[in-house]
C-alpha cells in the first residue's frame, strides 16, 4: 500500500486545517463547509457530537462522504437540492459511529458461522448445525463449537451458579451430516466430538473407531456418541482440517461486516491475518466494506512493516496500518492471567508468561520483549500490548517507563490492552505514563460469574473504569469480539455502555452493582466507544466526534441514552449505522430498510 493518502483523504485533511477555527467551540453548533449541495441530510433528532463542551444539535448534512453542517433542522434542510436525500430521524439520536477497540474478525466470522458455546441442549445443537449446514458446499469441515462454557458458570449470573452440563451427541446427527465433517471443542479442550463422517476421512472405522491414546464415547446402549479423549486426538483431526477457502472466508467476512453494522459499529481496529487484510482491501475495492479498519500485525512483524516503511498513521481513513498486538500475560478464563499473589481457587498458580517472554527453556527471560518493545517503538510503529493480571499490567508499566527513557517521550499512545486487573499501587501510573486504557466493559458482566472466586478481594481493581478514568488515563472501549474460548463477547456496543454504566451482570446481578463507585456515566462511556477508540487510533482528526469536514459516519439510536436509567440501553434499538455517508444498515420499517 503507497504510504501516501487517497485524494478523498487528503481533501478531508486540508479541509479540516482550513476551518479547526470554526469547529466544535464552545456551544455552536452549526457550521458549514461551504454553500455545497448536500448528499443526504438526517434531521429532527439529537445530534450528540461527541465534542465536549458544545450544545447538541439537531441535524446533520452530508456531501461526498465528508460531514457538510450540524446544525438546526432549518439550516440542514437549506443545503439540501432536487437529488439530496432526506431522513427524519424522529427523534432518534445520532452520535459519531461506534469505533470498536479491539475485535479478532477472521476468528468472530467463523464463530459466527458455528458456534454452540451457549447450548445446552440437543436441540439447540442440531439447529445450529442445520443453519451452517444450508450455507456449506457439501464437503467442508465443520469445526469449533466451544462447548460447556456456560455449564459452570452460568450466563448472567454473578457466580456460583450452575446448569445441567452438556455434551453433544454429534453422532445421532450422522443422517443429517453425512457430507460434512465435523470436529468440535469442548471451550476447554478436555474433550472433543467428531462425526462419522470424520472418522471416514480419517480412515477409521465409525462403528468401531480405533487411535492410540484415544477414549471414544458410548452412551447406556452401547451408542457410540461422538465424544472422544485424548491428548493426540486435537493434533490427528486438525492435521486433517483444510484451511477455510479463500471464498468461504469471503462469505464469512460479509457476514461478520452486517453484524458489525447492525450493531451501530464503524470502525474496528482489527487482529487477524494477512488474508483477511486481503479481503478488507478486495472488499474495498468493490465498493462493498462497510467498516472502516485500523489492523494490527503481532509484535514479532515489526521488522517486515518497518522493512515496507510502515509507520504509525500508514495508509487513509478506510484501511490504517501502524500498529502492533504483543501479549505478556493469558486470561482470566483460564486462570493464566499473570498475578502478584497466587490465585484463590488454586495456590499453587500465578497465572504464566506469554512466548516472547520466556526462553528457550520456557522461563522468564527479563528484557527479551522489552527488547521487541524498544526496537518497535524506535520505528515509530505503535505498541499495544495485553495484559490481564496485576502482575502483568505492573510489569508492563515497567516496561513503558524503560521505554520512555531510553527511546525518549512523545505521544506515542501506548495502548494496555484489557487493563483488566491493576493493583491499587499502580493505578496512578497509569496516567502519569499516557497510557490509552484499551478495555472492553462488556468482559465485566460476563467474567463476573468466576472473579471472586478466583482472586478474592484483588476484584476491587479489576474493570476499574472509573479510577482509570481519573487516573488521567485515556478510556477506549471495545467488545474483544468474538470473546475467548470460555466466553462469548459480542461486538455489540450496547452491552458495553450498559456495563461500564451499571456494572451488573445482563440478569441485573448485583442489584447496586458490582463496586459501583467504579461506574462511569452514559455520556462518559459514548465519548470512550467513540473519541477515545478513534483517538487510540491516532484518527482523531477525521473521525470520532460529528464535526465538519469528518467523515460521515454515525450510528442512530432510536432513544437518547442519557436521558434513561442506563439499564435501558439494552433495548435502546439500533435505527441506521453510516458509513462514509452511505446507509450499511437500517432497521426494519424505517426509511433506507429492506436494502
Amino acid at each position: 500500500m503507497s504510504k501516501s493518502l487517497t485524494t478523498t483523504a487528503a481533501w478531508r485533511l486540508l479541509l479540516i486545517a482550513t476551518l479547526l477555527s470554526s469547529v466544535g467551540c464552545g456551544s455552536e453548533t452549526t457550521t458549514s463547509v461551504n454553500d455545497g449541495v448536500a448528499d443526504l441530510i438526517l434531521y429532527g433528532g439529537t445530534v450528540w457530537t461527541g465534542v465536549e463542551g458544545a450544545e447538541d444539535a439537531s441535524a446533520v448534512a452530508v456531501r461526498d462522504g465528508s460531514i457538510l453542517l450540524v446544525g438546526t433542522d432549518e439550516e440542514a434542510l437549506g443545503t439540501g437540492g432536487e437529488a439530496t436525500r432526506t431522513i427524519d430521524l424522529d427523534g432518534a439520536f445520532l452520535l459519531p459511529g461506534f469505533s470498536d477497540n479491539h475485535v479478532h474478525l477472521a476468528s468472530a466470522a467463523s464463530f459466527l458461522e458455528f458456534n454452540i458455546m451457549k447450548a445446552g441442549s440437543q436441540a439447540d445443537l442440531e439447529r445450529a448445525v442445520r443453519d451452517v449446514i444450508a450455507r456449506l458446499e457439501p464437503g467442508e469441515w465443520i469445526v469449533g463449537g466451544l462447548w460447556g462454557a456456560y455449564d459452570q458458570w452460568a450466563e448472567d449470573s454473578a457466580g456460583d451458579v450452575e446448569r445441567e452440563p452438556f455434551a453433544p451427541d454429534v453422532r445421532a446427527l450422522d443422517e443429517l451430516t453425512v457430507e460434512y465433517p465435523m470436529f468440535l471443542r469442548r471451550f476447554d479442550d478436555a474433550e472433543f466430538a467428531v462425526n462419522a463422517a470424520a472418522l471416514r476421512r480419517a480412515g477409521l472405522d465409525p462403528e468401531q473407531p480405533r487411535l492410540d491414546g484415544a477414549e471414544f464415547q458410548r452412551d447406556g446402549t452401547g451408542r457410540l456418541t461422538g465424544v472422544v479423549r485424548g491428548e493426540g486426538v486435537a493434533p490427528f483431526f486438525q492435521a486433517l482440517i483444510p484451511s477455510a477457502s479463500r471464498e468461504r472466508r469471503l462469505a464469512q467476512t460479509r457476514n461478520a461486516l452486517g453484524v458489525a453494522a447492525a450493531a451501530g459499529v464503524t470502525n474496528v481496529s482489527d487482529m487477524s491475518d494477512d488474508l483477511q487484510l486481503e479481503l478488507y482491501r478486495e472488499l474495498l475495492d468493490a465498493g462493498e466494506l462497510t467498516a472502516r479498519v485500523h489492523f494490527r500485525f503481532p509484535l514479532d512483524r515489526w521488522p517486515d512493516l518497518e522493512a515496507q516503511g510502515i509507520e504509525v498513521g500508514h495508509g487513509d481513513d478506510w484501511i490504517r496500518l501502524g500498529s502492533l498486538k504483543g501479549h505478556i500475560d493469558g486470561i482470566m478464563g483460564n486462570s493464566s492471567a499473570r498475578l502478584y499473589e497466587p490465585y484463590d481457587h488454586d495456590p499453587t498458580n500465578r497465572g504464566r508468561w506469554r512466548r516472547l517472554m520466556v526462553d528457550e527453556q520456557g522461563e522468564f527471560a527479563d528484557g527479551r520483549f522489552l527488547q521487541y518493545m524498544l526496537d518497535a517503538d524506535a520505528a515509530n510503529l505503535q505498541l499495544t500490548i495485553h495484559a490481564i493480571g496485576d502482575e502483568a499490567n505492573g510489569l508492563l508499566l515497567d516496561y513503558l517507563e524503560e521505554l520512555r527513557q531510553r527511546n525518549g517521550v512523545r505521544d506515542r499512545r501506548f495502548r494496555l490492552v484489557h487493563a483488566q486487573v491493576v493493583a491499587e499501587e499502580d493505578m496512578p501510573r497509569m496516567g502519569a505514563l499516557g497510557v490509552v486504557a484499551e478495555v472492553q466493559p462488556f468482559h465485566l458482566s460476563d467474567d463476573m460469574r468466576w472473579m471472586e472466586e478466583r482472586i478474592g478481594e484483588r476484584v476491587r481493581g479489576a474493570y476499574a473504569f472509573r479510577s482509570l478514568q481519573d487516573s488521567g488515563a485515556v478510556l477506549s472501549f471495545g467488545s474483544d469480539w468474538p470473546g475467548t474460548a470460555a466466553a462469548e463477547y459480542p461486538i455489540d456496543p450496547r452491552l458495553g455502555l450498559y456495563a461500564a454504566t451499571t456494572r451488573q451482570t445482563l440478569g441485573g446481578e448485583p442489584p447496586d452493582g458490582w463496586f459501583p463507585d467504579e461506574r462511569i456515566s452514559m455520556e462518559e462511556a459514548l465519548r470512550a466507544y467513540t473519541w477515545g477508540s478513534t483517538w487510540a487510533n491516532f484518527e482523531e482528526a477525521s473521525k470520532g466526534t460529528v464535526e465538519i469536514g469528518k467523515v460521515a459516519d454515525f450510528s442512530v439510536l432510536s432513544r437518547d441514552p442519557r436521558a434513561e436509567e442506563p439499564a435501558a440501553i439494552l433495548n435502546n434499538e439500533v435505527v441506521y449505522t453510516i458509513v462514509d455517508g452511505r446507509i450499511v444498515f437500517a432497521a426494519d420499517g424505517v426509511a433506507g430498510s429492506g436494502g
